[in-house]
């Protein structure tokens, strides 16, 4: 396939509508590649990128990438659930990711960054025309991952469940554990602490009290809620949710573990579970879990709990990079000019 009739451009806010209607009809995209989050990112101080693919004026694909800048230049470009590409039609996808790599290539000498990581929500391999990146050192969208089916009744989801969620479940209705929701900053009072606590239980480096505040300001109208479970009037359990075309995502969560016996985080997820279907997703992403047979993982200690809601554990190919080797040079002489 030839090039004419496309091209590739920057996005600009023109063409915000027409980015989320291509985003979220893309099952190998994701909330991270729409434009709410992308501009929740610049609010946090990355740089963002928007750039597209059209075919004859129609906007077919591209990719939103964030970066930090620092200095020895900038950092990778990360394209999370990215990029946005035709995948069912691998010759229009693979001349859009022709595109895309030249275009940052370009962007990346006049920045000094010296790599794109992508990232799509692909599960297995990675088609043969993206060509061969090389797999990076750490994820930002966690592999495996449990993905559950909602796009169904109540009792469906509930007997599709092992027994042992569906209890536990019910046992969270009858201790008379409540359920609320909320769409604006003032709810992390309550979800803070758990989230703080909960982090440092499992030694894990949490994101600052801001940073949730700011997710929910620039968000909880359109695609973030937080949810607070309380058990005897007391918060005890406590998550963050995105909820994304046909994908709602489990995001953060936090829990107080002397309140265990009342199952208020089960209750907590079976609600969230029913909103995002009420909303019209059809898949709940649990985000994240430990990979079958390796028991200490850092997930390990919460992926017995995620897996008694039931669903599939599914891989997708990870973060990947595509090096920019002038750039890479650049940067490993300024490195070595500040030590001498």
């Amino acid at each position: 396939m030839n090039n004419t009739g496309f091209s590739i451009k920057s996005l600009a806010e023109k063409d915000k509508k027409n980015w989320e209607a291509l985003v979220s009809v893309t099952p190998e995209s994701g909330f991270m590649q729409s434009w709410p989050w992308s501009e929740f990112k610049e609010t946090e101080g990355q740089k963002v990128l928007r750039v597209g693919v059209f075919e004859n004026n129609r906007l077919i694909g591209g990719a939103i990438a964030y970066y930090v800048r620092s200095s020895l230049g900038s950092s990778s470009l990360h394209v999370p659930h990215g990029p946005v590409l035709p995948w069912k039609e691998p010759e229009k996808a693979a001349l859009c990711m022709k595109l895309l790599k030249e275009e940052f290539a370009f962007i990346a000498k006049n920045i000094n960054s010296p790599s794109l990581r992508i990232e799509p929500f692909v599960i297995g391999e990675f088609p043969e025309y993206i060509g061969r990146p090389i797999r990076a050192p750490l994820d930002l969208v966690p592999t495996p991952t449990l993905l559950i089916p909602i796009d169904k009744s109540d009792s469906e989801i509930l007997s599709a469940m092992p027994s042992k969620g569906r209890y536990n479940i019910r046992l969270s209705q009858r201790k008379g554990v409540e359920i609320f929701s909320f769409n604006t900053p003032e709810a992390i009072e309550d979800f803070y602490p758990l989230f703080e606590l909960t982090f440092s239980r499992h030694n894990f480096q949490g994101e600052s009290r801001s940073f949730f505040e700011n997710l929910v300001r620039c968000l909880g109208q359109s695609i973030a809620r937080v949810y607070i479970a309380k058990y005897k009037g007391i918060a005890v359990s406590a998550a963050i949710s995105i909820f994304y075309a046909e994908r709602a995502t489990y995001l953060y969560g936090g829990s107080l573990t002397f309140f265990n016996s009342s199952m208020a985080s089960y209750a907590l997820h079976w609600k969230m579970m029913q909103d995002a279907r009420a909303a019209g997703c059809r898949i709940y992403d649990m985000y994240g879990i430990a990979p079958e047979n390796e028991p200490y993982h850092p997930y390990a200690k919460f992926s017995r709990f995620k897996t008694r809601f039931g669903g599939n554990i599914v891989r997708v190919v990870g973060a990947h990079d595509i090096y920019f080797y002038p750039q890479l040079a650049d940067m490993w002489a300024k490195s070595v000019e500040s030590v001498l």
